[in-house]
C-alpha cells in the first residue's frame, strides 16, 4: 500500500481489500449465514414487502410467467405497476434459488460486500492510489445510513444506495476517458437502480449525478484548440450522457412503463400532495449530530426521542471517515492535491453541504427551490434520503484526505518540501481543520464526560419548551461512548496521516486506521441487525390453516385494526399465504376501488358500509379479540377467525338493472341498494347500448391471477355481474369470442351473456408491459454488443 509501490503490487491491493470485505460482512452477518433456519428481521419486509415477493415467486415457478394481476391486495390490483419490490432486479435470481426468507436475507449480505467493493471502485475511477480507494470502500461498507435499514428490511433502498458509487464511478470514467462503453455501463447501473423500485432514491441518485455532469462540462473540459469550435467540446459529454439516461429508462421499461401507463387508473391520499407532503421525513437539523454522535438523540424505538414519529435508522458516518474527509476538504485548500483533485474535492464538499441541506426539508430554502423547479419533486417525500449520495461523497472525500498525507509523503521522499505546502505551512494546522474539526472534537469531548449535561443542553436549546421525550438511561450510556470513539477515531485518522505524510509511521498503518474506522460503524450498524426463527416469523397458524381448509377461490378476507390489547395481522400479511383480502397497504388505490370505499381508508370504508362487504365478496372476518354471542371458526394469539353469512353469490344474474351515465351517480346508487342481487348499478357508456336483465348461475372453475375461468348457465339472456376488482385491463371472452365488459356497483366486472351454457374468462393483458419487454432485451444486446465492440477496438496494452 505505499504510495510508490511498482504497477505490480499495487494490483494486489484489491484483492487483500475485497477479501478483508468479505471477511468483515460474513463476520457481520454470521448469526444469519451460519443458521439455516434463520431469516433477517425487518419490520417492513416481513409485514409487506414478503408477501408479495412470495406471489411473484409462487406465479413464477408454477409456469405462469411473470403475474400482472395481484388478487391478494384490496380486493385486486395490477401487480408490476405498484412496484411491488425488486422484482426484476439482478439478485432477484437468488429467490428461485433458495428458500426466499433466506434469499432475501442473501441479498441483504450480498450488497453489504458490494458497498465496499463500489466504494473501493469509486476511488480507483477518479485515479486516487489503491491505499486511498481502500479509504472510500471502507468508509462506505458498514456506512450507518446504508447499512441501518435492515432493520426495516429496506431492501430497495439499500440497494439503490449500494449503486451510488458504482454509478458515479462509470460516469467518472466515462467524461475522462471520453468512451461510451462507461456510459453503457452506467446505464445498467440507472436501470438496476430503477428496478429496485425505490423510486425516491433512485432519483436522488440520478440528481447527484446529475449534479457531478454539470460540474465536470463547467470546470473540467479543456479549451478546445484554436480554430476549433468551443461547443464541439460539449456535443459529446451532453450525448453521451443523454443517451445513457434513455438506454437506462428503455432497459427497465418493464418496470416503468407499467408505472407510468396505471398512474390514470389510480388515486393516492389526499394528504399525499402539496409541499407539506413532499417535505415530510425531513431530516430535523438537530439530528445533525448524528452523523458523528448516533446515540446523542437516539435512533431505534425506545432510545429516540426526537420530533420524527418513528426512526428505524442511524446516519451515523462514522469517526474515521469523517476525520479523514476534514483532512480532505483541507487539502482542497492547499497543494497537497493537484489542481484537478482540489476542483472534485471542492465539488464533493459543495454538493454535499447542498444534500444535507436539501435533507434537511422546509428548514432551509433549497428543498422549497428544488420542489418548484425540478419535476416529480411533488410526488416524493422524505428529502432525507438524499443523504444516500452525501454518504458517498463523505467516503470519496475521506479518500482524498489520505491521498493528500501519501502526496504529501510521495513529495518528501522525492526532496521536494514545496510539494508539502511549504515548511511554515505545513507546521501549523490548516484552518479547514480547525475549523470544522474542531467543534467536532468539542462536542465529542463533551459527550464523554458529560453526556447527561450535553444531553439536557440539547433538550432545553434545541427543542421547545415542555418537550416530552428525553434521553434514555441506556442512550446516555452509549452516548459517554459515542464520545470516546469519537475523540479516538479522530485522533487515530489525523495522527496516522500525520505521521505517514512525514516518514514517521509506515503506509500500511492504515490497515489499523481503517479496522479501528469498521469496528466504530460495526458497534452502531449491529443495533439494527435482528435474526429470527424462519418458523416462528412465517408459520401459518390455525387461523391461517382453518382458512386453507374453509375459504374457496374468489372469497375474501377482512383483517381490520380494530382497537384492542391484541394486534390484528398486518393489511399486507395475509398476502403472504396467498389469502385475498379486501383491504391491504398499498401506495395507490384503483379509482374504482377507492370510490366504493368512499375516498377514506379502505378499512373505514368496509367498516361504515356493509354492501361493500358483501360487494367483495368478504366472507370471512378476522379480529384481535373474540366477538360476544358469535363462535369463531379458529383462533390464534388472540385472533379469531368468524365465517359471514354468504348473501351475495361470486357471480351472479341480478334480478333488475339500474343505468346511470355518470360515476358519481353510480357511486351513490350502489351504496344506497341494500341487495345487489335484486338492483344492480351499471355504468352507461354512450353508443353501448343497454343490457338486460337475466336469469342463471354460475360457477367459478379457474380463478389465477391473470385469468378468471366461469362455466355460465343462462336460463335468460342477461347480465351477469362478478365480485372482481373492474379495469380496462381485463378482457372478456364468451366461448372464445371477445366481449365487452361493463363496470357494475362502480367497482365490479359484468358481461352480457346469451341463453345458454358458456364458457365465460377474464384475462389480464397488458400490452405496455409485453412491448417493454422487447423494448428492454433490444436495447441490452444492443448496450452489450457496443461494449464488445469497444473492447476490441482498444490498443493493446491499454489501462483495463
Amino acid at each position: 500500500m505505499d504510495a510508490s509501490a511498482p504497477a505490480r503490487g499495487r494490483d494486489y491491493t484489491v484483492w487483500w481489500f475485497l477479501g478483508g470485505a468479505a471477511l468483515v460482512t460474513v463476520l457481520f452477518y454470521r448469526d444469519f449465514i451460519f443458521h439455516p433456519e434463520r431469516l433477517l428481521y425487518g419490520s417492513d419486509m416481513l409485514f409487506e414487502g414478503i408477501s408479495l415477493r412470495r406471489f411473484y415467486v409462487d406465479e413464477i415457478l408454477a409456469g405462469r410467467g411473470v403475474p400482472l394481476w395481484v388478487p391478494h391486495v384490496y380486493g385486486g390490483m395490477p401487480f408490476v405497476a405498484i412496484l411491488p419490490g425488486p422484482i426484476f432486479y439482478p439478485s432477484t435470481i437468488l429467490y428461485f434459488l433458495l428458500p426466499l426468507h433466506r434469499a432475501i436475507g442473501w441479498t441483504f449480505v450480498l450488497h453489504t460486500f458490494l458497498n465496499g467493493a463500489f466504494g473501493y471502485f469509486l476511488g480507483r475511477s477518479f485515479r486516487l492510489r489503491p491505499a486511498s480507494a481502500a479509504v472510500c470502500g471502507a468508509s462506505f461498507l458498514l456506512a450507518g445510513y446504508v447499512t441501518s435499514h435492515l432493520f426495516g428490511g429496506q431492501d430497495g433502498r439499500m440497494f439503490t444506495m449500494t449503486l451510488i458509487p458504482l454509478a458515479l464511478g462509470l460516469l467518472n470514467r466515462g467524461l475522462e476517458r471520453n468512451e461510451f462503453r462507461w456510459f453503457a455501463g452506467l446505464a445498467f447501473v440507472i436501470a438496476a437502480q430503477t428496478f429496485s423500485a425505490h423510486v425516491q432514491m433512485m432519483y436522488f441518485s440520478c440528481l447527484a449525478l446529475a449534479a457531478f455532469f454539470l460540474f465536470h462540462v463547467a470546470f473540467r473540459i479543456p479549451r478546445p484548440a484554436s480554430g476549433e469550435a468551443p461547443w464541439r467540446a460539449y456535443v459529446r459529454p451532453f450525448a453521451w450522457f443523454a443517451l445513457a439516461n434513455v438506454a437506462a429508462v428503455l432497459i427497465a421499461a418493464p418496470q416503468f412503463f407499467p408505472t407510468l401507463t396505471v398512474l390514470e387508473h389510480v388515486t393516492r391520499a389526499a394528504g399525499e400532495r402539496g409541499y407539506e407532503f413532499a417535505a415530510s421525513w425531513a431530516l430535523p437539523p438537530q439530528e445533525l449530530t448524528a452523523f458523528v454522535l448516533p446515540d446523542l438523540i437516539g435512533s431505534l424505538p425506545g432510545s429516540y426521542w426526537g420530533q420524527n414519529p418513528i426512526k428505524l435508522h442511524t446516519e451515523y458516518l462514522g469517526a474515521v471517515p469523517v476525520a479523514l474527509a476534514i483532512l480532505g476538504l483541507s487539502a482542497g485548500f492547499g497543494r497537497a492535491l493537484d489542481r484537478e483533485q482540489r476542483r472534485i474535492v471542492w465539488f464533493l464538499a459543495g454538493a454535499g453541504a447542498l444534500g444535507v441541506l436539501f435533507a434537511l426539508g422546509a428548514a432551509t430554502p433549497v428543498h422549497r427551490i428544488a420542489y418548484t423547479l425540478l419535476p416529480m419533486m411533488s410526488s416524493l417525500r422524505a428529502p432525507s434520503m438524499m443523504l444516500g449520495p452525501v454518504t458517498a461523497f463523505v467516503a470519496l472525500l475521506a479518500a482524498y484526505g489520505w491521498e493528500s498525507a501519501l502526496n504529501r509523503r510521495a513529495a518528501r521522499e522525492a526532496g521536494s518540501e514545496d510539494g508539502t505546502e511549504g515548511t511554515a505551512a505545513a507546521r501549523r494546522p490548516p484552518w479547514p481543520v480547525l475549523l470544522v474539526g474542531g467543534p467536532i472534537l468539542l462536542l465529542g469531548a463533551a459527550a464523554m464526560l458529560n453526556p447527561q449535561g450535553l444531553a439536557n443542553f440539547a433538550r432545553l436549546s434545541w427543542y421547545p419548551d415542555g418537550w416530552p421525550r428525553q434521553a434514555s438511561a441506556v442512550s446516555i450510556d452509549a452516548l459517554r461512548l459515542n464520545g470516546l470513539f469519537l475523540l479516538a477515531g479522530f485522533g487515530l485518522a489525523w495522527g496516522a496521516a500525520w505521521g505517514v505524510a512525514r516518514h514517521r509511521f509506515a503506509t500500511w498503518t492504515l490497515v489499523g486506521v481503517l479496522a479501528f474506522g469498521i469496528m466504530d460503524l460495526w458497534r452502531v450498524d449491529v443495533r439494527y441487525l435482528r435474526v429470527q426463527e424462519a418458523d416462528a416469523a412465517l408459520a401459518a397458524d390455525p387461523v391461517i390453516e382453518a382458512l386453507y381448509e374453509n375459504a374457496e377461490p374468489g372469497e375474501r378476507v377482512w383483517a381490520p385494526g380494530l382497537a384492542g390489547p391484541t394486534p390484528n395481522y398486518r393489511p399486507n400479511e395475509l398476502a403472504y399465504y396467498g389469502v385475498s383480502s379486501a383491504s391491504g397497504l398499498q401506495k395507490f388505490l384503483l379509482r374504482p376501488y377507492a370510490r366504493l370505499v368512499g375516498g377514506i381508508t379502505p378499512d373505514e370504508g368496509l367498516l361504515r358500509n356493509p354492501i361493500v362487504r358483501e360487494l367483495l365478496n368478504v366472507r370471512y372476518l378476522i379480529t384481535p379479540g373474540a366477538q360476544e354471542g358469535v363462535e369463531s371458526i379458529a383462533e390464534a394469539g388472540g385472533r379469531h377467525l368468524y365465517e359471514l353469512p354468504a348473501e351475495l353469490p361470486y357471480a351472479y344474474f341480478p334480478a333488475g338493472l339500474e343505468m346511470v351515465d355518470d360515476t358519481a351517480t353510480a357511486v351513490a346508487r350502489t351504496l344506497e341498494v341494500s341487495d345487489p342481487a335484486r338492483l344492480t348499478i351499471v355504468e352507461g357508456r354512450a353508443g353501448g347500448g343497454t343490457p338486460a336483465a337475466g336469469q342463471g348461475s354460475a360457477s367459478l372453475v379457474r380463478h389465477e391471477p391473470d385469468r378468471v375461468v366461469l362455466e355460465v348457465e343462462a336460463e335468460r339472456a342477461g347480465l351477469l355481474a362478478v365480485s372482481e376488482i373492474h379495469h380496462e385491463r381485463w378482457k372478456a371472452f364468451l366461448d372464445g369470442e371477445e366481449a365487452a365488459v361493463w363496470r357494475v356497483n362502480t367497482a365490479f366486472r359484468g358481461v352480457e351473456v346469451p341463453a345458454g351454457r358458456h364458457e365465460l374468462t377474464f384475462e389480464y393483458r397488458s400490452p405496455p408491459f409485453s412491448l417493454s419487454v422487447w423494448i428492454s432485451l433490444l436495447t441490452i444486446v444492443g448496450l452489450a454488443a457496443s461494449i464488445l465492440i469497444s473492447l476490441r477496438r482498444r490498443p493493446r496494452g491499454s489501462e483495463a
